[in-house]
C-alpha cells in the first residue's frame, strides 16, 4: 500500500528539464560536496506533497528553476505533481500542475500549467497514499477531532540536516507549532492501532449518545412540569383572563379542570367577529379629497379677490373721469361736435392756423367718453360674478366641514380597528404559550414508556463505549510500540550505540528516544554525543518504517535521511567525501552506519526506499552500487549550463 518514489525533476526557465531517478526499493544515496542541491530534495518533495511554503534556500535554485516535479508510483497508478517556484523572495505559488498515469518521462514545460488547488491536491494524495477515514478525539476536549492525511505522515519521512543530529527533535518539523501534538494525535491510526471499523463504530457511538441527550432532555423537562405546573397553570390561566379568553369568575384551585379549561381555550377563535375593516383606505381617501377641496376654496378666494381689486380699480377710474367729463360739461366748454383741426374744439371758432393738438384732444375725448360708458356696462357683470364665486366659497366650505367630520369618524373607526387587532395578536400570543405549556404535560404511560428507553438507549451507550473504547487504542499502541522496540534495540546494538544494554525505545508522549538502563531511563536529550543522536534518529525511523511495510500501513514508502555522517564529516575538514582523511574511528562508524542502513533497507523488502543525502562517499562495490547521483566538480542538481545560459 501507499506510493513510492519515482523521481525528483526541476524545470529551467527556458522548458529544459533535469531529473533524478530513484530505485524502487534498497537504498538511494545521492553524494556530493556542499552546495550542489543535496538538501534541497527534501524541500522539493515536501512542497510537491502540499507544504504551503517552500523552504528552498535562497540562490541558483530558486534563480534558475522555474517549476519543480515529483513523480510517484503506488500498485495501481503513477502520479506526477509539478509546483511552479515561487521564485526569489517569495514563500509560495498557486500553481500545482498533476498528471495521472505512467508515461515516458515527465511532462513537457509548455505543458505545465494550474490545474488542481492545494487543498484538492492534499486530498488527492491522501488518498492515493491509501488513507481511509480516520479521525482522532481528544479525551481532554481542549482540542478539536483531527483526521491524519499525506502531510501528517511525511512527518515520519524526512530527517533534514538540523534534525537527524538533534537531541530535542526527532521527527521533521518537530519544534514547529502545532506539530508535536499533530503526530502525537495521528500516529496511532498510522501504526494501525485505530483500525477502519474504528471509525463506524464511533459513528454508531455519536448517533446513540445524541439520542440518550434527547431522551434525557425530555425527561428532565417532564419532571420540571411536574415541579411547576401550579405556577405555570396559574400564570397562564390569568394571562387568557386578561385578554378574554377565559371568564372572570373561573376558579384556578383544581388542577384537572384548570388543564381543561386551558386546553378549551388552544380552540378558541382568535379573530373578532366585530374587527373592522377598510378604514384606513377610508381615512386615505378622505384625506386625499379634503385636500382638493383645500385647493379648491384657495383657487375661488384667488379669483374673488382678483374680481373685487379688478372692480375697485374700475371704480376710482370712472370716478376720476367723471367728475371731469361733469366739470367741461356743466361750463360748455366741449360740445363733441368739432372733428376738423381748424376748428376751436371747446369754442367751435374758427382757427387761422390749424393745431394738431386739437384733433387729438377731440379724440382723446371721445375715446375717454367710449371708456366710460363701458366702464358702466361692465359694473353689473363684475358684481354677479362676485356673487357666484361667494356661492361656490360656502359650497366649498361646507364640503370641508363635512369631509373633517368624516375624517374624524374614520380616525376613530381605525384606532379602534387596531386596538382590535393588537387584542387578536395577544391572544394568539397567550394561546401559543399555553399551546407550549401543555405540550410539556404527559401521562404516566408516556413516563414510564421514556424511562424504558432511556435505560435501553443508556445500555447501549455503554455497549459501544466499550467497543470503542481509547484504553483498547492504548494497549494496542503501547503493544506495537513495544514489537517496534525490539526492533530499535536490535539495531541500536548493530550500530554499537551508547545505553544499549537495556531496551530502547519509542516514547510517544515526550516523542523522544528512550533508552531504558538499569539506572532508570534515559531520554535522548541526556544522551550525548552527535553520533549517537544521529545513531538514535536512524534506527527510530528505520524501525518505525520496518514496522508500517510489515503491516502495509499507509505511510509513505520512503524515507530520506539529510547528512547521517555528519557526525564524523565536519565541513571544514573534508568537502570530497574521501574516508581516508577520517581518523580510524569515524571512517569506521561511517562505514558501519552506511552498511547499517544498506542491510536494513535490504530487509525491509521491496516496498521500501531509504534516500541518503550525503557527502561521504565509501569505495566498497555495494556503496557504489547504490548511489543514484554523484555530484562533484561542476555537477549538482541544477546543471552548470543552466546558470551561465
Amino acid at each position: 500500500m501507499s506510493f513510492k518514489l519515482r523521481s525528483v525533476s526541476i524545470y529551467s526557465v527556458h522548458g529544459a528539464c533535469r531529473t533524478v531517478e530513484f530505485r524502487k526499493s534498497g537504498l538511494n544515496i545521492v553524494t556530493g560536496i556542499a552546495k550542489t542541491g543535496k538538501s534541497s530534495i527534501i524541500d522539493i518533495l515536501d512542497y510537491c506533497f502540499g507544504r504551503r511554503e517552500c523552504y528552498i534556500a535562497e540562490g541558483v535554485i530558486k534563480q534558475h528553476v522555474s517549476w519543480f516535479g515529483v513523480e510517484i508510483e503506488n500498485e495501481e497508478d503513477v502520479l506526477f505533481i509539478g509546483r511552479r517556484n515561487p521564485g526569489q523572495g517569495n514563500r509560495t505559488s498557486p500553481d500545482i500542475h498533476i498528471r495521472r498515469g505512467l508515461q515516458n518521462g515527465p511532462p513537457k514545460h509548455a505543458d505545465l500549467h494550474k490545474n488542481i488547488t492545494e487543498e484538492a491536491l492534499i486530498r488527492l494524495l491522501t488518498r492515493f497514499s491509501g488513507i481511509l477515514e480516520n479521525e482522532n478525539r481528544p479525551l481532554s476536549g481542549t482540542r478539536g477531532p483531527l483526521q491524519a492525511t499525506i502531510r501528517h505522515a511525511l512527518f515520519l519521512c524526512f530527517q533534514k540536516q538540523d534534525e537527524i543530529a538533534s537531541r530535542d527533535r526527532l521527527f521533521h518539523r518537530q519544534g514547529d507549532q502545532f506539530i508535536p501534538q499533530a503526530i502525537k494525535d495521528t500516529i496511532p491510526y498510522f501504526l494501525g492501532a485505530v483500525d477502519e471499523d474504528h471509525f463506524l463504530r464511533q459513528n454508531e457511538l455519536d448517533d446513540a449518545k445524541l439520542s440518550l441527550q434527547k431522551l434525557e432532555a425530555r425527561w428532565s423537562a417532564m419532571q420540571d412540569f411536574g415541579d411547576l405546573a401550579q405556577v405555570g397553570i396559574r400564570r397562564h390561566l390569568l394571562d387568557a383572563r386578561r385578554v378574554g379568553l377565559v371568564d372572570e369568575d373561573f376558579e384556578t384551585g383544581d388542577v384537572e379542570l384548570a388543564i381543561q379549561e386551558l386546553r378549551r381555550v388552544l380552540s378558541t377563535d382568535l379573530q373578532s367577529p366585530t374587527i373592522i375593516s377598510g378604514a384606513g383606505d377610508m381615512i386615505v381617501r378622505l384625506e386625499s379629497e379634503l385636500r382638493t377641496l383645500h385647493q379648491q376654496l384657495d383657487d375661488v378666494q384667488n379669483d374673488i379677490r382678483a374680481t373685487k381689486h379688478f372692480l375697485r380699480e374700475q371704480t376710482s377710474y370712472s370716478k376720476e373721469v367723471s367728475e371731469q367729463y361733469a366739470r367741461l360739461s356743466s361750463l360748455n366748454l366741449y360740445t363733441g361736435q368739432s372733428e376738423v383741426d381748424n376748428v376751436c374744439p371747446l369754442c367751435e371758432g374758427h382757427l387761422e392756423t390749424p393745431t394738431p393738438a386739437a384733433s387729438d384732444l377731440s379724440r382723446s375725448l371721445r375715446a375717454l367718453g367710449n371708456q366710460l360708458d363701458a366702464v358702466a356696462a361692465e359694473r353689473p357683470h363684475l358684481n354677479k360674478r362676485l356673487d357666484e364665486f361667494d356661492k361656490k366659497r360656502s359650497e366649498i366650505e361646507k364640503a370641508i366641514v363635512e369631509t373633517q367630520r368624516d375624517l374624524e369618524r374614520a380616525y376613530r373607526d381605525d384606532e379602534k380597528a387596531r386596538q382590535q387587532r393588537d387584542q387578536v395578536i395577544e391572544r394568539a400570543r397567550v394561546v401559543g404559550s399555553i399551546g407550549a405549556f401543555l405540550d410539556q404535560d404527559s401521562t404516566s404511560t408516556e413516563r414510564e414508556d421514556l424511562s424504558s428507553r432511556i435505560d435501553e438507549t443508556r445500555h447501549l451507550v455503554e455497549v459501544l463505549a466499550e467497543r470503542v473504547s481509547a484504553d483498547d487504542i492504548d494497549e494496542k499502541v503501547y503493544t506495537f510500540l513495544n514489537l517496534i522496540a525490539d526492533h530499535m534495540t536490535e539495531y541500536a546494538t548493530d550500530l554499537d550505540l551508547e545505553h544499549t544494554e537495556g531496551r530502547i525505545r519509542l516514547d510517544l508522549k515526550r516523542l523522544s528516544v528512550v533508552a531504558e538502563t538499569v539506572t532508570g531511563p534515559i531520554p535522548l536529550d541526556r544522551i550525548g554525543s552527535g553520533e549517537n543522536w544521529v545513531g538514535y534518529h536512524v534506527i527510530t525511523l528505520l524501525a518505525l518504517h520496518h514496522w508500517f511495510r510489515e503491516q502495509n500501513r499507509p505511510v509513505p514508502g520512503f524515507l530520506v535521511f539529510d547528512q547521517p555522517s555528519q557526525a564524523h564529516y565536519p565541513p571544514d575538514i573534508d568537502q570530497q567525501g574521501r574516508g581516508d582523511i577520517l581518523q580510524d574511528a569515524d571512517r569506521r562508524a561511517v562505514h558501519d552506519l552506511f552498511k547499517f542502513m544498506h542491510s536494513v533497507s535490504q530487509k525491509i523488502g521491496e516496498n521500501f526506499q531509504l534516500i541518503v543525502l550525503d557527502h561521504a562517499h565509501i569505495d566498497d562495490d555495494w556503496f557504489n552500487d547504490d548511489i543514484v547521483e554523484e555530484w562533484r566538480g561542476e555537477d549538482g542538481l541544477v546543471p552548470l549550463e543552466w546558470v551561465l545560459s
